[in-house]
């Protein structure tokens, strides 16, 4: 790994500061260069792409396992209409660049789309003719990815290129990108490489002190590329960077769950409504699916200020305890009880994006979808996401505001972990839930979420001590990618623009956002799912049931989550999946793909765009695949299956046509 020297520095020792871009020849030969202040030397297109950048990473001691730190100075990031700049000082506590970071790159002569590497063909892309590539500067393995240019750009002049990793990079790892030739340019002739880039490619001395500085470290690259098959001269651009470290990206959630399990308290459950249901030959409140519901609050150790902000130790920097803190619960007893043996399964759940615990288990699917499985539903909100949708409209006007979401999510995740301890513990033995003296709910406990509430079981799958099976419906990760495909970025954006009228600006924000996305980001804690168990933390086994052509939560963003967890491909998937194998059931953990869906009488033929740019506003249509998945007869079955002691993932579609469902919206 090349061992980056305080390359900021190099700004204060450069004599000359200007504030223009553009180069000239000097009278004696050595070509002239300006710079922009803190601007990245390596491209005058843009002062701050391409990102991310070994530019901005300083050495530091502190930092023990990279040994290097972000270190973005002030005036380099996007500001908003009000004047107010995106804060460097939280990125800058990071000890290298989020391992999901999605690369972002200018040419202002702009980018011809088909001369890029497909996401339709992503085993190209690792191939040494790929036009773009990203390679292990440890290994020279190189990344599968594919790249696009910004489709919600309305103009080359503010259109970014965009490279995407199709799994999540290594942690503490340094990585080189090069962009070729046969990249074209708006015009379909080759890129013009940034003339900086040329003098250090081609070995032409210059005036500048910061680009000078850099050349040795250049020459480094020039010689690992060579190494790997790729000739300097057919380089557009070529640039490095260092992932963060597994221990720094995992340490609030693992911190957080340390110390709230050692500060829960077993009597911290109120119910404040309680709705029992009689049999319908009786007069009463009558539901065939429920016996009793439970409504009220739990109490779990927070880490948050009165604000909503995590409150954060001043010397590890890691989230601090800040007092116990009330959050909703809901309890569903099913119906099946009373002609059951005690006691029964749990199931903790997790609702989708902008949703409700209570919105989401009072619906018919869910009530019907228990009382089938017989097993006791708890949930909670996923505080951050869940009725939040007023901080996602502050973070969209001022960026600086997004930890209101992301802090949030963190808290979340513990409290999850606190419920599902208490549902094992004080909960068992609430007179609420007995039925004829007998114990309603035992020890066997699983976890199924659906949409975000996928996304972020993933997470808590992967932390939580106590569940070791989890059923994620319609799941993805890395929100820096799914943001733009949700239909809600048609919301976002009517915020988003006037707040940062420049396009360029809006994606660079979109790719930084990864680094607070990343504290819960199932992306993150994906390769310690079921295989290397983080600290404390048992094995999981894992269903993911997608799917194709979902409107909500994009297959590229599925796919990534599964291969970075190394699940397999319950054989038959319906379609090939890049790097996933398949195998035939039983497996203990699997992916499993459906299609050929119908929902609500009519058949989800909606496909989502293929470029960045949010689904069709017409949530008939966006929804299809979305909801359909989860009603199918075959995937409840599937879950019921799965969630036993000894339950596995098994094939319960065997029709070549696909397994439909015709239901209605419930």
């Amino acid at each position: 790994m090349i061992h980056f020297k305080s390359i900021m520095g190099w700004i204060i020792l450069t004599t000359i500061t200007l504030f223009l871009y553009g180069c000239g020849t000097s009278s004696n030969n050595v070509k002239h260069v300006t710079l922009g202040p803190g601007c990245n030397p390596i491209s005058i297109d843009d002062c701050f792409l391409p990102y991310p950048s070994f530019y901005y990473l300083r050495n530091d001691p502190s930092s023990k396992i990279t040994g290097v730190r972000v270190n973005y100075p002030d005036g380099v990031l996007p500001v908003n209409n009000k004047g107010i700049a995106l804060n460097p000082a939280p990125f800058n506590t990071e000890d290298g660049f989020s391992p999901a970071s999605q690369i972002l790159v200018y040419f202002a002569q702009g980018v011809t789309p088909t001369s890029l590497p497909s996401q339709n063909n992503l085993s190209a892309s690792t191939l040494t003719t790929s036009p773009i590539q990203i390679l292990n500067f440890n290994t020279g393995a190189r990344v599968p990815l594919f790249a696009e240019v910004d489709a919600n750009a309305s103009s080359i002049q503010e259109q970014a290129l965009i490279i995407r990793p199709m799994i999540r990079l290594d942690t503490s790892t340094h990585y080189v990108v090069v962009i070729l030739n046969s990249v074209k340019d708006q015009n379909g002739k080759p890129l013009n490489a940034p003339i900086p880039f040329v003098y250090l490619r081609d070995k032409i001395p210059t005036d500048n002190n910061i680009v000078e500085g850099i050349r040795a470290h250049y020459e480094q690259l020039f010689s690992f590329l060579s190494s790997q098959g790729i000739n300097r001269n057919n380089i557009v651009l070529a640039w490095d960077f260092t992932t963060a470290s597994d221990q720094f990206l995992t340490s609030h959630l693992l911190s957080m769950r340390d110390q709230a399990l050692e500060l829960i308290t077993t009597t911290g459950i109120t119910f404040t409504t309680v709705n029992t249901f009689t049999p319908a030959s009786s007069s009463g409140s009558y539901n065939p699916y429920l016996y009793k519901e439970l409504i009220g609050t739990f109490s779990a150790p927070t880490f948050l200020d009165a604000n909503g902000y995590l409150v954060t130790d001043g010397t590890t920097g890691l989230p601090k305890y800040a007092g116990q803190g009330g959050y909703p619960i809901v309890v569903h007893i099913p119906a099946c009880i009373t002609n059951t043996t005690l006691p029964i399964p749990i199931m903790i759940y997790g609702h989708g994006l902008f949703g409700s615990a209570q919105g989401e288990m009072d619906t018919d699917y869910q009530e019907s979808l228990i009382n089938k499985l017989c097993m006791v539903q708890i949930g909670t909100n996923w505080i951050g996401l869940s009725d939040d949708i007023s901080n996602a409209a502050l973070a969209m006007s001022n960026f600086n505001k997004l930890p209101l979401i992301t802090d949030r999510l963190q808290q979340a995740q513990i409290n999850v972990v606190i419920m599902t301890k208490l549902a094992l513990g004080a909960l068992r033995n609430d007179q609420e839930l007995l039925y004829n003296g007998h114990a309603i709910i035992g020890d066997q406990i699983y976890y199924y979420g659906i949409s975000d509430g996928g996304i972020q079981g993933a997470t808590f799958m992967s932390i939580d001590p106590d569940i070791t099976k989890g059923v994620l419906g319609v799941p993805g990760s890395t929100w820096s990618i799914m943001i733009q495909r949700n239909p809600e970025y048609n919301m976002l954006e009517q915020l988003f623009a006037p707040a940062y009228p420049n396009e360029l600006d809006r994606i660079k924000l979109l790719s930084l956002s990864q680094f607070n996305w990343d504290f819960t980001d199932p992306i993150t804690f994906a390769p310690h799912t079921i295989m290397n168990p983080l600290p404390n933390t048992p094995k999981k086994q894992i269903l993911i049931q997608a799917g194709i052509n979902d409107s909500e939560v994009t297959n590229i963003a599925t796919n990534i989550l599964a291969r970075t967890m190394g699940l397999t491909g319950l054989q038959p998937l319906p379609v090939p999946v890049y790097g996933i194998t398949e195998e035939p059931g039983p497996l203990p953990s699997a992916l499993t793909y459906w299609t050929n869906l119908s929902f609500n009488g009519q058949p989800c033929t909606y496909i989502p765009p293929s470029t960045n740019q949010p689904p069709s506003t017409d949530s008939t249509l966006t929804s299809c695949v979305h909801e359909a998945v989860r009603r199918l007869p075959q995937v409840i079955q599937q879950i019921g299956l799965f969630f036993t002691p000894s339950g596995q993932v098994e094939q319960t579609c065997f029709s070549s046509q696909g397994c439909n469902y015709t239901g209605t919206t419930q």
